[in-house]
């Protein structure tokens, strides 16, 4: 049988828990590239806020590194960060006009699609 590598990571929470299960998402997501597994990481609902530049700025859970650090690393590992579209609209506020500029650059937003088509019948779907 053959492992499969694919690893999706679903972070919809934002900053009412001052960013402890975003720091975890991301921990698991560089834990898991460095184990040679593909992550994609998508941010939903109130996790799109993660997605805006300085949102992860003073951001530290005891014993953790800082969640920037973790996204520097995720990102150099090779780890995709997918942002919902719709999600961002309704959440951040985003205005259609400056959503680009709004965001970091390693932020792809995508629509559903793009996540349903990454799934498959051995893909890992990891909420957090």
């Amino acid at each position: 049988m053959t492992e499969n590598n694919d690893l999706i990571m679903v972070l919809t929470t934002g900053k009412q828990d001052r960013g402890t299960r975003a720091t975890l998402a991301f921990a698991w997501g560089c834990a898991a590239l460095a184990m040679g597994k593909q992550v994609s990481m998508y941010l939903t609902m109130e996790g799109t806020m993660w997605a805006l530049r300085g949102a992860m700025r003073d951001v530290e859970v005891g014993g953790f590194e800082p969640l920037s650090a973790y996204l520097e690393q995720y990102c150099a590992l090779g780890g995709e960060l997918l942002v919902c579209a719709p999600c961002s609209e309704y959440y951040c506020s985003f205005d259609r006009d400056t959503m680009t500029e709004k965001l970091i650059p390693e932020a792809k937003l995508v629509g559903l699609t793009t996540i349903v088509g990454k799934t498959g019948p051995s893909t890992k779907v990891i909420t957090f």
